[in-house]
């Protein structure tokens, strides 16, 4: 610095160098003119008993630059990373809060029931992302579902028409008819006997459909499977003669136990035969077979009838769903029955070939003890 003091012994350093165990002593002041110094006085004793002292005395100012320097610099880094954070933490709460009241109100539209509205289709594969395609499937599917109850609706309206007109014309022409023997009034009321029975058939469907959505309690026990399909097959077998078809069944030998309510599991039976009479072509066969493998038990169903398309091969256990090829019927009667088969811890299989035919097959377990406990309800 310049700055040289004549006489050592006035300096602060001096003093703290002298009361040191060390020797040593510092101090910092200032020059008359203002400028900050460091003092460093060192005291060395001579080998005579004397001791002499060196100083080195050198300018702050530099020093204090750089620090000044250090924590502006510092200053200004902390202001960067509060800036940044803010920035940062306002884009990453606009970029959840934003999508989420679009979520949210996307939603409250799907609830009033405006089913064709969907979110924009998302820039980023995270939770957010997926949520909103989430949503946008469940507002495709219920649309579907929306759509298949819509024709449901109009289909068993016109199902139920069809055998009321059929009733109330002939009810009109016999109420013209005084003579019992009339061969029309026999007809007549062998068609309304065909067309109410029709009508039975239909309200249980949908009796059974409005069931299974409020939950069905099973009454199971342990079943002969070959007996049931033997009774449903004697059941239908009337009706296959006179829409001029042919059972192919053998009945197995021995017994094939399992554990089912025998009301479901006729309703099951009767359910996937006479779908097969509906669909085959007059002349045709329809295959029964039971087999089992292992634990498993099979009943198969195969007609020879139009068939179903590949399209339509994964929805026929839907409900609502109706094929192209699809005949009288509401259809909800595989929904129905794949419900049930699955209550009993089962499995529907479906096959087709269009133009060749159907292939239902009824997987159910073989009954084991303490399967009593396992059973699901609907």
């Amino acid at each position: 610095s310049g700055t040289i003091n004549q006489n050592l012994t006035n300096g602060t350093d001096f003093y703290r160098a002298l009361n040191s165990a060390t020797g040593v002593g510092r101090a910092i002041f200032r020059t008359p003119d203002g400028e900050r110094v460091m003092a460093v006085t060192t005291l060395v004793p001579y080998a005579a008993g004397g001791i002499t002292a060196m100083r080195l005395v050198t300018s702050l100012t530099l020093a204090d630059r750089q620090w000044r320097n250090l924590v502006l610099l510092s200053a200004g880094v902390v202001v960067a990373v509060l800036a940044f954070t803010l920035w940062s933490g306002l884009f990453f709460v606009r970029s959840i809060v934003r999508p989420l009241a679009q979520v949210e109100a996307t939603a409250n539209r799907i609830a009033r029931g405006e089913l064709e509205t969907r979110l924009p289709e998302p820039r980023y594969n995270d939770e957010i992302g997926r949520m909103c395609r989430t949503i946008n499937e469940m507002a495709e599917h219920l649309g579907e579902t929306e759509q298949m109850k819509n024709e449901f609706i109009s289909s068993v309206s016109h199902e139920l028409r069809t055998p009321l007109t059929s009733i109330k014309g002939w009810v009109e022409t016999l109420a013209a008819i005084h003579d019992p023997d009339d061969e029309n009034y026999r007809k007549g009321l062998s068609v309304i006997g065909a067309e109410a029975d029709r009508l039975y058939a239909m309200v249980e469907e949908l009796l059974d459909f409005s069931r299974l959505q409020n939950g069905i309690k099973l009454e199971c026990q342990v079943l002969d499977l070959v007996a049931e399909v033997t009774d449903a097959a004697l059941f239908i077998e009337g009706r296959i003669r006179q829409e001029g078809l042919r059972l192919i069944y053998e009945e197995p030998p021995e017994p094939y136990p399992v554990w089912a309510d025998p009301g479901r599991l006729r309703q099951v039976l009767v359910n996937v035969l006479d779908n097969a009479v509906k669909y085959s072509p007059p002349g045709g066969s329809i295959f029964l077979t039971l087999r089992r493998a292992g634990a498993e038990m099979t009943v198969t169903v195969r007609d020879q009838g139009r068939g179903i398309s590949p399209e339509d091969l994964e929805h026929v256990k839907q409900k609502f769903f109706k094929g192209r090829n699809a005949v009288r019927g509401s259809g909800i009667g595989l929904a129905v029955v794949d419900s049930i088969v699955t209550a009993f811890g089962g499995r529907v299989d479906i096959a087709s070939t269009l133009g060749q035919g159907t292939t239902v097959s009824i997987v159910l377990p073989a009954y084991h003890p303490g399967q009593e406990a396992l059973h699901r309800p609907i």
